[in-house]
């Protein structure tokens, strides 16, 4: 009789603690998601008598301690590292306008000719391979930066679309890419013209840069939607395409080290500030991407 009833009180007794650390628990749980949901310096605030638990409060105060200092750093080297890239892409800009200005002065020249010109020539299209990347890493840069300021007004989408696809009608036809348009007449849309300039001139370089025999451009739309989808066949399957619009993600399509994978993942946060979405489809001969934007009510 004895025994049973120290039985008892030792079972009271353990459920009387175990009731509280659970109570202590839960205020320590409820406090963290105040903390997660609100980020302040605030810390976890325990009175408690059981050893174990304030230990705990006083370990995770440390951890989050720890990780606001380690976020204060990223956050401080994020800014370095953006204004650094800002400081050398400027500093390149010139000097490459510079080396581009002198090339096409000695190209215009009759007495350069022969290797010197086919030099020259090749010299050219380098510097302006460099310029464009400078151009998307200043993009890049100033996205991450928030610089960019959605300017709307009412664009006819299908002029801008064929004045651009006509800019660069020389260079599909040197790549023998065949371009088949389907695009609606007089489609009016509004927009941010140099956003939806940006976002053209980084679809139809992807098809230049990765596409081959044939390309499909269509665009249509009403007074609510607005959809235009950029398609080419492909040289070889496409390994990742979840992973094409992530920044500095490329797969070497082409063979070659040129791409900084950074056009699509432009493209995406641009189209996104336009009140935009992107999908991707591909099979194992095309790609396919598609933007589709809605009615902009700012």
């Amino acid at each position: 009789m004895t025994i049973l009833v120290i039985f008892i009180l030792m079972l009271a007794f353990f459920s009387l603690y175990l009731f509280f650390v659970l109570l202590d628990v839960s205020r320590v749980v409820k406090q963290l998601d105040s903390i997660v949901q609100d980020p302040t310096n605030q810390e976890l605030k325990l009175h408690s008598r059981n050893f174990l638990v304030k230990d705990l409060a006083l370990k995770i105060n440390q951890l989050l301690i720890k990780h606001r200092k380690n976020e204060r750093e990223l956050y401080q080297l994020k800014n370095e590292q953006d204004v650094a890239i800002h400081n050398i892409a400027h500093d390149l800009r010139t000097p490459l306008t510079i080396a581009s200005g002198y090339t096409q002065v000695l190209l215009k020249q009759p007495a350069i000719g022969g290797d010197d010109h086919e030099s020259l020539v090749r010299i050219e299209q380098n510097l302006n391979s460099v310029a464009k990347h400078l151009d998307l890493l200043l993009m890049y840069n100033r996205l991450n930066e928030h610089e960019l300021m959605v300017n709307l007004q009412k664009i006819n989408i299908t002029s801008m679309l064929q004045e651009m696809i006509l800019g660069m009608y020389e260079a599909f036809t040197n790549k023998k890419i065949e371009l088949k348009l389907n695009l609606q007449s007089n489609c009016w849309w509004v927009a941010d013209r140099d956003m939806l300039q940006r976002i053209f001139q980084n679809l139809l370089g992807n098809i230049l840069e990765h596409g081959t025999e044939a390309a499909d451009i269509t665009l249509n739309g009403d007074d609510q939607q607005l959809c235009i989808a950029f398609s080419n066949k492909l040289a070889q399957p496409i390994k990742n395409p979840e992973r094409l619009t992530n920044r500095f993600y490329t797969e070497d399509l082409a063979r070659k080290s040129e791409n900084a994978g950074l056009g699509l993942y432009i493209t995406k946060k641009l189209t996104t500030l336009l009140n935009g979405t992107v999908t991707i489809e591909t099979t194992a001969t095309k790609f396919t991407i598609e933007l589709q934007f809605t009615k902009n009510n700012l």
